[in-house]
């Protein structure tokens, strides 16, 4: 008999700096959970949406490949509510949902990180500067 599902979930990939990918792997194995499961944690803490801390058994885990720009690549499966909430601010920010992924988990952390915002985002607040419009801008 397999384990009980944790419903449906989004999959999001994020790339954080060296020293929260070192305080997510040290959380994760003191956990004794999957990466997967901690980030999930850390995003639902996030949006405030409710997630029990993950524990089990979990004891090989495996390196999560490190990127040229000194960051460290997880993937993340979020329950789908957290997502959606993921998703709607994401937007409203003006950042991709990587780096919004990465800036939660670097506020749980304590780890400085700045969302880049996307070049499309601040084209159509200019824009809507332009025509007189406010849009919304939250980060």
């Amino acid at each position: 008999m397999g384990r009980k599902s944790k419903g449906e979930r989004h999959t999001f990939m994020t790339r954080v700096p060296e020293l929260a990918g070192k305080r997510v792997r040290a959380e994760a194995v003191a956990l004794g959970c999957y990466y997967t499961d901690y980030l999930a944690y850390v995003i639902c803490r996030h949006v405030d949406v409710p997630m029990e801390l993950p524990t089990g058994d979990v004891v090989n885990h495996a390196e999560p490949p490190a990127v040229g720009d000194g960051r460290v690549q997880f993937i993340a499966k979020v329950p789908m509510r957290a997502a959606s909430i993921v998703k709607d601010e994401a937007e409203d920010m003006g950042v991709s949902l990587s780096d919004y992924i990465a800036k939660a988990i670097c506020d749980f952390h304590d780890v400085p990180f700045e969302p880049r915002v996307m070049k499309k985002a601040l084209r159509a607040w200019a824009k809507a500067s332009e025509a007189g419009e406010q849009l919304p801008m939250t980060g």
